[in-house]
């Protein structure tokens, strides 16, 4: 019988602990850096004005095009000639009663013309405004870019503060422990009040430490709630996974595709506006009903048409595109040198976030050996102080020492975590 008990207390006690883990995962959910980073990107407008610029460019190509789509309009005039008709005098029906009259043209009719070739005009245009467009969704990436920039600072930032409560939570733990070994002593009589009283301060000051802490960190969680669009009160930020870097240099920033797109687009006016300079070509055809004035010989009113072939050579404009050219070349110099500035401040920044990453694991290699040497020599101190061979003033300063290599161990991991995301941020791989 004893066994068979003590083997039910064994089994109920592990079905209390699986129970109890369980309902604490329910109650309290637990959220990603990537999550947040999802719900803060969802929160914004930037979905909708890609939309919005998706049928902006389905407006703009068509435009570009518009120029090749046959014309057809009324042309009609009533005009007066005051001349007289060339040939001698003789009269012309309906107006045999008033020469005069003879005099006038008039007509109605329709105008139809067909361009079939203009310098290429509709490609390039319909090429720049899909770089236009497209240098619209870059701004967008770009301000996407800091929304996600801002999750991983307050959602580190958060991490840092809460285990710094963590840590002084432990440490007051602790504390509360001595002082009550200290009361027992200043009843016997082996300590002076003002050691007790002296430990007593230290421990109201942690108190107000942890007090400020707490206020830090609901602050950044509301500010992280309003990003996210998200009621993140009652969940538990995870601790994300070092990710995964590369040491290499290279960058694909978003920058360096605006700046590819810049030249582009100045690449594409010139081409636009040397089109502009070649020979256009157009059918057109004409026909109504009347006297055209550019038909002196007609007796009386009757049916007419013409078609033909126009072809218009711009003579002039070439001088204009060469200047324009000349312009466009200089400003896409000036351009390139600001893309090499702008790759070289970049890679300074890379090397620079690469040595920070160096110089934050090398701490951490010795964070755990300082941290445990600490501990030690806190509990020795802690006898120590029991048995009046040290000052509280010792005591203190040996805990406030171990705090400080807790805190050091934790804000150096998250330091760690930090400047790997930064990295990739320079790097353009968020």
């Amino acid at each position: 019988m004893p066994l068979h008990y003590e083997y039910c207390m064994k089994k109920f006690l592990l079905l209390y602990i699986f129970t109890c883990s369980i309902l604490l995962l329910v109650g309290q959910e637990s959220v990603t850096i990537d999550e947040c980073q999802q719900w803060a990107v969802a929160q914004t407008s930037a979905n909708v004005q890609k939309d919005l610029n998706g049928q902006i460019l389905k407006t703009n190509l068509n435009n570009a095009a518009s120029h090749l789509y046959p014309k057809l309009s009324i042309n009609g005039r009533l005009s007066y000639e005051s001349a007289d008709v060339p040939g001698g005098e003789f009269t012309i029906a309906p107006f045999d009663n008033n020469p005069e009259l003879a005099k006038m043209q008039y007509h109605i009719g329709l105008d139809f013309e067909q361009v079939v070739f203009e310098g290429c005009k509709m490609f390039y245009g319909r090429q720049f405004a899909t770089l236009q467009n497209d240098a619209e969704i870059y701004k967008i990436e770009l301000s996407i870019n800091e929304i996600k920039s801002q999750v991983i600072s307050l959602y580190l930032n958060y991490l840092i503060v809460d285990k710094q409560m963590g840590i002084i939570d432990n440490v007051r733990s602790t504390f509360d422990d001595q002082i009550k070994q200290l009361q027992v002593l200043l009843k016997e009589g082996v300590i002076p009040k003002n050691t007790l009283s002296q430990l007593e301060l230290e421990a109201l000051k942690m108190e107000q430490n942890y007090d400020e802490l707490k206020a830090k960190r609901e602050s950044i969680l509301s500010s992280l709630s309003i990003l996210t669009g998200k009621d993140l009160s009652n969940v538990q930020l995870a601790m994300p996974q070092l990710p995964d870097i590369s040491r290499s240099m290279e960058s694909s920033r978003l920058e360096f595709a605006i700046f590819d797109n810049q030249l582009q687009q100045m690449e594409f006016q010139r081409k636009l506006h040397f089109s502009s300079s070649l020979p256009k070509i157009s059918l057109f055809a004409t026909g109504g009903y009347g006297r055209p004035d550019y038909q002196f010989y007609f007796t009386r009113p009757d049916w007419y048409y013409m078609a033909g072939v126009n072809l218009r050579i711009p003579v002039i404009d070439w001088a204009k595109t060469s200047g324009l050219g000349k312009v466009i070349t200089i400003q896409k110099s000036i351009l390139e040198s600001q893309e090499q500035d702008f790759k070289k401040a970049n890679q300074i920044a890379i090397q620079d976030k690469l040595n920070e990453i160096d110089r934050i694991e090398k701490l951490i290699r010795l964070d755990g050996d300082i941290t445990a040497k600490y501990q030690s020599l806190t509990k020795t101190y802690s006898s120590q102080l029991s048995n009046g061979t040290i000052t509280v003033f010792d005591y203190i300063r040996q805990h406030n020492d171990e705090l400080q290599s807790l805190m050091n161990q934790e804000l150096h991991h998250i330091q760690l975590l930090k400047a790997k995301y930064e990295l990739l941020a320079l790097k353009g791989q968020l």
